[in-house]
């Protein structure tokens, strides 16, 4: 599986970029191999054909724009010597959003290549009318956007030079070359593309579900990045895909996290609700067994649901549970499964709360003994969610079947749309010494490092809580299972750096909300 490649979600692209920056690599060295190879593409199309005139690179203020920039110094400097075709760069905004797209677009001015900029409903400099334009190159968003859909509508200087373009080209619009995404790809106003130079691999939106380019993309051509392998394992980029917090939030906005545990033991639901505590969602309720619940000591910050059932978990609490599934806002993430045993009578109830959880869309995290409850080898259909086995129940539960063979099967039997955000409907993540995850679509990665005190009884707990909590405050199955691995590890990190090896599980959330907040400032 290493080296898998994924149809990436918009976003992945700067978790990507973060992530490379973090083992070494130069912003704006991975700028500049971007810019490189759509230097080639253009050059590519100006050597097949015969006609004489312009090459317009269309440049936003971010690091779509940069690459921009980059490709034309490349051009003119490759192609210097063909006079039939000259080079125009054409800037939507004044300044540049990012350092390494304003170092780029400086080092253009002072090589005297000339930078039209769009200024209050003109050009700063004028353009010509009696020169034919032969290429468009659209750097102006790229995956900037935010994603595929009205969100990506193109606003402010970017809408109105796309106004001017449409106006300029009434007659025999330019052939156009798009920048890793078209802009507005998806929304009510697209930059429509003759071909799409895209890195490192596909992006959502791209191809239709049955694999043929989606229309306006036109051919897509990949191109490589200087990533290094591990680029695509969980880092600190991860954290990109973190919600923010708004300003006007009020109670509930961020989610309620649903914890069904406990009977045979207590404290492991309750490190699970505490995880899903540190990761910024509202409302934690953990429901147990009346004895479990009764042994507990609960933290100020849970909100117990005490079942009917005694000592462990029945179809009698099931009911109780699809309640509270269901009740006012209902919740956002459900996490099954710490301390719960392995009861017949608890297997079966875990199996109707899974169905139940299904069909209602809610994620869902599978854990430890509930694990028991999944089909053999098999992803309940349309189960939105992550199942968190260590080694031993992975093996007893998938057997010789893969996690890709499985996830392929998911997809085919579920209402999911492949190359699409549906793709990160479900994960699973293999905890051990390396954690490895997986998910639809090919998706695979590792996460690695982190304390060998974490080792201890309880830290599968916390991760399941974890990657339930950034569930419910709005993060996908697979980009919530990427960031709680990766928070996992470095809270151990600073746990054992501060406590040293007497740290206990019940540590370390309070290291996950420090870890957050540490890489949220950065």
């Amino acid at each position: 599986m290493a080296g898998a490649r994924w149809t990436m979600h918009w976003e992945e692209a700067k978790v990507f970029d973060v992530n490379a920056v973090a083992l070494g690599v130069d912003e704006l060295d991975l700028m500049m191999a971007a810019g490189k190879a759509l230097s080639q593409e253009v050059g590519h199309y100006t050597n097949n054909i015969s006609q004489m005139g312009e090459v317009w690179f269309l440049c936003g203020s971010g690091n779509n724009g940069g690459d921009g920039f980059v490709a034309a110094e490349e051009f003119l400097a490759t192609h210097a010597q063909n006079h039939e075709i000259q080079v125009r760069v054409l800037a939507t905004h004044g300044e540049q959003k990012t350092l390494a797209s304003r170092i780029v677009r400086a080092r253009l001015i002072e090589g005297g290549i000339p930078i039209h900029v769009w200024d209050s409903g003109r050009w700063s400099l004028p353009l010509p009318t009696d020169r034919r334009i032969l290429l468009l190159v659209d750097c102006m968003l790229g995956v900037g956007q935010g994603g595929p859909g009205e969100s990506a509508l193109p606003r402010g200087c970017i809408a109105e030079v796309m106004d001017w373009l449409d106006s300029r080209f009434e007659v025999g619009f330019p052939s156009v070359l798009a920048c890793d995404v078209p802009t507005g790809w998806g929304s009510s106003r697209t930059m429509i593309a003759d071909w799409t130079l895209t890195f490192h691999s596909d992006k959502i939106g791209l191809t239709l579900e049955n694999g043929n380019v989606a229309p306006g993309i036109g051919p897509i051509r990949v191109a490589e990045l200087p990533w290094p392998q591990e680029t695509v394992d969980p880092g600190p980029g991860d954290l990109i895909r973190y919600p923010p917090l708004s300003s006007d939030a009020k109670k509930g906005d961020r989610g309620r996290v649903l914890v069904v545990g406990g009977g045979p033991y207590h404290g492991a639901p309750l490190l699970a609700g505490m995880a899903a505590a540190r990761m910024g969602a509202d409302l934690i309720h953990v429901a147990m067994p009346e004895n479990a619940a009764q042994r507990a000591d609960w933290p100020a910050e849970i909100i117990p649901e005490i079942l009917p059932d005694k000592d462990h978990l029945s179809i009698v609490s099931v009911e109780r549970i699809v309640e509270r599934m269901e009740a006012g806002r209902g919740v956002q993430a459900l996490v099954i499964g710490p301390g719960l045993g392995t009861d017949d009578e608890t297997i079966a109830a875990v199996r109707r709360i899974l169905v139940h959880a299904a069909s209602k869309g809610i994620p869902t995290v599978i854990d430890a003994d509930a694990i028991h409850a999944m089909p053999i080898a098999s992803w309940p259909v349309d189960l939105v969610g992550v199942a968190t086995p260590h080694l031993k129940e992975f093996k007893t539960w998938m057997g010789q079947v893969s996690p890709y063979e499985m996830f392929t099967e998911a997809l085919k039997y579920s209402l999911w749309k492949t190359n699409g955000v549906d793709e990160e409907n479900a994960a699973l993540i293999c905890t051990g010494e390396l954690d490895e995850l997986f998910g639809l679509g090919a998706r695979y990665s590792v996460c690695e490092g982190g304390s060998p005190r974490m080792a201890m009884g309880g830290t599968g707990d916390l991760l399941a809580g974890a990657i339930g909590g950034l569930m419910a405050v709005g993060m996908s199955p697979w980009s919530a299972t990427r960031l709680a691995a990766w928070l996992m590890r470095r809270a151990g990190e600073m746990a054992e750096t501060e406590l040293g090896p007497g740290m206990v599980a019940s540590d370390i959330p309070l290291y996950l909300a420090k870890v957050l907040a540490q890489r949220l400032e950065t």
